[in-house]
């Protein structure tokens, strides 16, 4: 079993007007991260088209990736429109016109609608071109020429303050990656593999806010005042850093050891 997996978007693009450290591009890097770890634990072979965090690749290379896999699953958050609107959170998956992959389609949609425990229904669509003879998104277009089932996971919306909160939490993400996982292996008759490595568990502070009160946050705070760390975007609680506990902890020895001045 061979699946591609794709980060929609890239890194700082799609910024939530709800909460200022939320960047679709970003997250679903995370999400894809974490997804491609359950797939594997199934012995499933993961392709991304995003193989670092800075990576855009053009629409037709995304779908390119795919070939020779199984299917196709372009990770996404949705929008209604420019601003906040708390009024929508449903979670749709797009699947092509040609109907294959409906059945997953449906699957995976109520898997996302019930872990993200949104207030509206899952929805499962198509979305023809104008011509109405082939597929409006180009990566579920592009994927079936290869003859390969593409579909598009919108995880809710960003413009949804709750679920934009619910996406930019570490641990939401990683239940939502093994309920997918799940949703997958139940669908394509996958058993977990007997010898699954033990991975240790990364921790990862996306926000300032995330990073717990103590030597952490004390030296955190001290190299942002001292403009010596900016982060990546955002201001106050809700500056986005993206540093692992490991970056977190060595930049704590390095204050004691007087590297950045007193």
């Amino acid at each position: 079993m061979k699946i591609c997996l794709d980060a929609g978007h890239g890194t700082g693009q799609n910024q939530s007007p709800a909460r200022c450290g939320y960047f679709e591009g970003d997250r679903m890097f995370t999400l894809q991260r974490l997804l491609q770890q359950e797939l594997e634990a199934y012995g499933v072979t993961v392709v991304c088209t995003r193989a670092a965090r800075q990576d855009d690749p053009p629409l037709y290379t995304r779908a390119l990736a795919a070939k020779d896999c199984d299917l196709f699953l372009s990770l996404h958050s949705n929008a209604a429109g420019n601003g906040v609107c708390e009024s929508v959170d449903y979670p749709v998956v797009f699947y092509p016109v040609s109907g294959k992959g409906i059945g997953l389609a449906a699957e995976l949609a109520e898997c996302i609608h019930k872990t993200m425990g949104t207030l509206q229904p899952a929805q499962t669509r198509v979305r023809w071109n104008s011509a109405h003879n082939a597929d409006y998104y180009g990566v579920i277009r592009f994927t079936a020429a290869f003859g390969v089932t593409g579909m598009i996971l919108e995880h809710s919306f960003h413009t949804n303050t709750r679920m934009t909160s619910w996406l930019l939490d570490d641990e939401n993400l990683k239940r939502l990656a093994a309920a997918e996982a799940a949703v997958l292996a139940e669908h394509y008759g996958l058993k977990k593999t007997a010898d699954e490595p033990q991975r240790a568990e990364t921790v990862c502070y996306h926000l300032l806010s995330d990073v717990p009160q103590g030597d952490y946050r004390t030296v955190l705070d001290k190299l942002i005042a001292a403009d010596i760390l900016r982060g990546r975007s955002g201001t106050g609680e809700e500056r986005v850093l993206d540093l692992t506990e490991d970056s977190v902890r060595l930049l704590v020895l390095l204050d004691r050891a007087g590297a950045f001045g007193s």
